[in-house]
């Protein structure tokens, strides 16, 4: 006699310990807001339960919650959300960064043009020079950071002119952060003299690296203000000094320029204006600072 032999049961999918299914519904919420209206519209909490797949108490707790930190406000009208100032604060500089890098590579491309040396857009993240964009020179010979870099913000020229039009407190911050480490030997190692270098920089309108982050290497930067006349990120050309030298002063204003350009369009509030109007002024006679004198006081 045959045994008959039982199919085997589909074993049911296993669940996925690492995933907490409570997130997939409280962005559910916030991308209904999203998608629904711009931050004054207010949204029914009616709607929210009759959108959105879940448990009406499931939609009132999380509601509740998310006005708790912030994310969403009650609106004036009864039983109504919009979105709050947590949600603004925690999405705006990622916004800021996507319009800064789209108003500035056009800019960046004109220097390209103009001088055939690599351009490069950086902001300051946690005290150090990050980099947003890289546009690289043609030339075989090059000096090119990529995007995501970082550097220390005392020795480069992104750095140098970032760290210029911060308020005081934000400039102790950092300089209590990082240490000033020697990357060559004209590179700013002493904190008076950094800080007097820094008054340099902001009388100019422009910071130059002359061979203190990388040896053979010049950069020359600009900031860039956003319309509350806050420096916001830095624009600036790099090449090696047998190149950069003979064009360093062309180099200079076209920089300082495209500084004031990209702040301009970013917002030309009347504090924006007023900064960029500011270094625009700034002296074209000015000398090129040069380092390797004192830079090891």
């Amino acid at each position: 006699m045959k045994k008959r032999v039982r199919a085997a049961k589909p074993k049911k999918p296993q669940a996925d310990k690492n995933y907490i299914g409570v997130t997939a519904k409280i962005f559910a919420v916030l991308e209904y807001f999203i998608k629904a209206g711009a931050q004054q519209q207010a949204i029914s909490f009616q709607e929210l339960s009759s959108e959105l797949p879940f448990a009406r108490t499931t939609v009132h707790r999380i509601l509740y919650s998310l006005e708790r930190l912030g994310y969403v406000e009650k609106a004036d009208v009864k039983a109504h959300y919009h979105l709050g100032p947590s949600f603004f604060a925690l999405t705006q500089p990622a916004v800021q960064f996507r319009r800064l890098q789209s108003v500035a590579h056009a800019v960046m491309l004109e220097l390209l043009v103009r001088h055939s040396e690599t351009v490069n857009l950086g902001v300051l993240d946690d005290g150090q020079v990050a980099y947003l964009d890289v546009v690289q020179s043609p030339s075989a010979l090059r000096i090119a950071a990529n995007p995501g870099d970082r550097n220390p913000a005392h020795s480069t020229a992104l750095g140098k002119v970032m760290l210029a039009y911060l308020p005081d407190a934000d400039v102790e911050k950092v300089l209590k952060q990082y240490s000033l480490i020697r990357m060559t030997s004209k590179t700013i190692t002493q904190r008076a003299h950094l800080l007097e270098h820094l008054a340099s920089v902001r009388e100019q309108g422009v910071a130059f690296d002359l061979g203190e982050n990388v040896d053979g290497v010049l950069c020359v930067a600009a900031p860039i203000f956003d319309q509350h006349g806050r420096v916001v990120a830095g624009v600036s050309i790099s090449g090696p000094t047998s190149r950069m030298e003979s064009k360093l002063m062309a180099i200079r204003d076209d920089v300082r320029s495209a500084g004031v350009k990209i702040s301009r369009l970013l917002g030309p509030l009347s504090s924006s204006d007023a900064a960029a109007s500011r270094i625009a002024a700034s002296s074209s006679e000015s000398s090129v600072p040069l380092l390797a004198s004192n830079s090891t006081e």
